[in-house]
């Protein structure tokens, strides 16, 4: 069974208001709340949240439509309290969030080994046309991986069986049975006959 682990989960939250942007990122500086924010790079504010010191900073993206993305979390349950962390800030600023929102969850990254660890990479290279590879440049194939018509994750391969996957998207209810079908499966369809 391949061994995986999830390093970063984005949602994204859409709220029915529009935001003012300058004004958000004006009274979150005075406030000494640690943000980014450059209109002439990027049409939003990248706000840093501040958690515990053991874990990696949760990240928001507020654009002006309403929008605000939510990434670097690593378990699902985080959303919400972020959800509250993002309401609680907003309201500092007198800005009141409504409690309906659309919730959508954008991407999922995983990183894990499969349970082969030589893998030829440089074949699987010579045999599928849609992979990139470059060793002088990073030692991993990208390769995109079908899991139905319309839906595709990325493996980016290490010789070693180390891996790391992009793009998984799924219900709420059965995130790891899903990574699970997946993983499984590219091994089972790819990994499985590249092993040296």
């Amino acid at each position: 069974m391949v061994k995986w682990k999830i390093t970063n989960i984005v949602f994204t939250l859409k709220f029915n208001i529009n935001f003012s942007i300058e004004k958000i990122a004006s009274i979150l500086t005075e406030n000494e709340i640690l943000i980014d924010y450059d209109p002439d790079s990027f049409p939003a504010i990248f706000i840093t949240l501040e958690n515990n010191k053991n874990e990696k900073p949760k990240k928001i993206t507020v654009f002006r439509t309403g929008i605000i993305n939510i990434y670097g979390l690593k378990k699902i349950d985080e959303v919400y309290d972020i959800i509250n962390k993002i309401k609680e800030i907003f309201n500092k600023i007198g800005i009141n969030l409504p409690n309906n929102y659309e919730m959508k969850l954008n991407n999922i990254v995983i990183n894990g080994n499969f349970d082969y660890k030589n893998i030829d990479i440089e074949k699987i290279y010579n045999d599928f046309n849609n992979v990139q590879y470059d060793p002088d440049r990073f030692p991993a194939i990208s390769i995109p991986y079908y899991f139905s018509k319309d839906y595709k994750v990325t493996f980016n391969i290490f010789k070693e069986g180390y891996f790391i996957c992009a793009g998984i998207k799924t219900d709420l209810n059965n995130i790891d049975q899903h990574i699970n079908e997946i993983v499984n499966s590219f091994q089972e369809n790819i990994i499985k006959k590249y092993t040296k």
